[in-house]
């Protein structure tokens, strides 16, 4: 066995274990000291055994490949193991780039300033998964009811969330949350409930990004600009600005109302 495995690389511990699993038995085993001991002609199941554990193949495919002595049948099994290899390599592929998504969120969050300037938007309609209850407080456990199934059937943890604001609060600088949102993949949401799936309207406008700490927030920028404008706050939403996968207290958002004179 020594020999055997300083020719092949493979370790004696391997080699006892090819034998107690019945993949590579050998030729002989001494009864008096059990050394076990190959033949020549063994070194070529030694080889197919290598090629394909290189080729990530399991131990009970591997003895299949061994039994078949058909190549045709064997080509047939490695399509199948091809097909499995393609599926956990789009697998890992979509874990680096949720990861490498996740790394510009935290870069988002780090380059977002408080802006004092608001920026006008024209911003289209989306389709998000909310509850909007004006006055209500307690909205974020019938939120995850809501989107709890479309986020188990969603692969990537690739999501935004959001709020909506009550407008006569932050005239106090008050994060007053009637309710929230979130959106999750192209926002065509299959395991959703129709009355869960709310529309955030399109149109122009007032943009700017605060930090949010402990419900409060300053808006004194877009209270100002109200006053300065003309325009009523009927409609106001904040969006997260990054996913942060931890529980944190402060954290940035940019505050959109919607322009209606």
């Amino acid at each position: 066995m020594g020999e055997v495995s300083q020719i092949t690389g493979i370790s004696k511990d391997t080699l006892r274990f090819y034998d107690k699993s019945g993949l590579l038995k050998p030729g002989y085993v001494d009864p008096k000291n059990n050394y076990r001991y190959y033949t020549f002609n063994q070194f070529w199941r030694i080889d197919i055994i290598l090629c394909c554990r290189k080729l990530g193949i399991s131990l009970e495919k591997i003895k299949s490949v061994l039994d078949l002595h058909d190549n045709n049948k064997i080509v047939e099994l490695l399509l199948e193991h091809r097909a499995d290899a393609i599926r956990l390599s789009n697998y890992y592929m979509r874990i680096a780039d949720d990861i490498s998504w996740y790394e510009s969120q935290n870069s988002q969050i780090a380059k977002a300033r408080q802006a004092q300037n608001i920026c006008v938007k024209t911003l289209p309609e989306r389709k998000v998964i909310g509850i909007n209850r004006k006055n209500e407080s307690a909205y974020q456990l019938q939120l995850h009811q809501a989107y709890r199934n479309e986020v188990l059937h969603t692969e990537s943890i690739k999501r935004n969330y959001g709020y909506f604001l009550n407008t006569e609060d932050i005239f106090n600088n008050q994060f007053h949350k009637t309710g929230g949102y979130i959106e999750v993949g192209s926002g065509q949401y299959q395991y959703v409930e129709e009355k869960d799936i709310l529309t955030i309207p399109g149109g122009k406008y007032a943009c700017f990004i605060t930090d949010v700490s402990k419900d409060t927030a300053d808006f004194s920028p877009l209270v100002n600009w109200i006053n300065e404008h003309d325009y009523k706050a009927d409609f106001i939403i904040a969006d997260e600005i990054g996913l942060q996968l931890y529980a944190y207290m402060q954290y940035p958002c940019e505050i959109k109302m919607l322009l209606k004179k």
